[in-house]
């Protein structure tokens, strides 16, 4: 009976040794396995951050790429307006204007006396050197009334120092006063009609045509060609006032709110200017 009670006693500590074995055993898979998932997962938030910090960085980098590219445009864009103003300075710095105006009423005191015509030619020549070295010609638009009044002052001088040899043929319609227009644009477009045309014909004077209808402005040169110089006014063949009125009218206006079109026909060439004002309200 010992015998028997004594085996039993070890049977019990060999399971409970056995089950302490598995329970043990089960807790170090359970905390290893755990531990695996753990590192496991830790590893995969650490490349995920790795690769957002990533992604973070390459997009920093193209918003900073794209702050320098607007930088330099707008330092650039200062850079070329600074340019035109200091070459706008320097030309109105060749001749000073108060000595130029006081001469001129000097010279008018003097001939009007001989000659009214004569001493008008000098008054009207004299408005045109106040209003060509205006400091307001700076500005990207002036008053469309004084372009158009210096055309004309432009013309008349030009009819008096040909006499009968200038056949100019003016005309306008609308009212002009309440708009503005990029500066000296209307009378390079007519000094090129001059330089390159013929205007000695009564036949086929110099058309000249400026309108404004609906908030719609159009100036037309047309002149009969002098078959010396070829006048094309296409954007790939142009001289440098015409460049530069393109130019100017591109970093003024919209694309869809002014055209420069030109006919360039055998015998005579016709240049229109157009500024839609409805579309630049919009």
């Amino acid at each position: 009976m010992v015998y028997l009670k004594i085996q039993s006693t070890k049977d019990i500590n060999l399971g409970k040794l056995i089950s302490l074995g598995v329970f043990n055993a089960s807790n170090f898979l359970i905390f290893a396995l755990g531990y695996y998932f753990a590192q496991r997962t830790i590893q995969q938030q650490k490349d995920i951050a790795e690769r957002d910090v990533e992604i973070a960085n390459q997009k920093t980098d193209i918003a900073k790429k794209e702050l320098e590219l607007a930088e330099e445009r707008e330092k650039n864009a200062i850079l070329a307006k600074e340019k035109a103003q200091a070459e706008m300075a320097f030309l109105r710095s060749q001749i000073n204007p108060h000595f130029m105006f006081n001469t001129l009423n000097m010279i008018y005191s003097k001939v009007r006396a001989a000659s009214k015509e004569a001493g008008d030619i000098v008054i009207e020549f004299a408005d045109m050197m106040r209003y060509a070295t205006s400091t307001k010609l700076q500005e990207n638009e002036v008053d469309l009334r004084g372009e158009l009044d210096f055309v004309q002052q432009y013309l008349s001088l030009h009819k008096q120092r040909n006499q009968q040899n200038a056949h100019i043929d003016y005309d306008e319609e609308g009212y002009f006063s309440s708009h503005r227009v990029v500066p000296m644009v209307l009378i390079t477009l007519v000094e090129n009609g001059i330089k390159h045309g013929l205007i000695d014909d009564p036949n086929f004077p110099l058309k000249i045509r400026a309108s404004l209808i609906d908030d719609v402005f159009v100036f037309i040169v047309h002149n009969l060609k002098n078959g010396h110089s070829d006048q094309i006014m296409d954007k790939g063949n142009t001289g440098i006032g015409i460049k530069n009125i393109i130019k100017r009218l591109d970093a003024v206006y919209k694309s869809d709110c002014y055209s420069l079109d030109s006919e360039d026909g055998e015998e005579d060439y016709i240049v229109t200017f157009t500024v839609d004002f409805n579309l630049m309200k919009k």
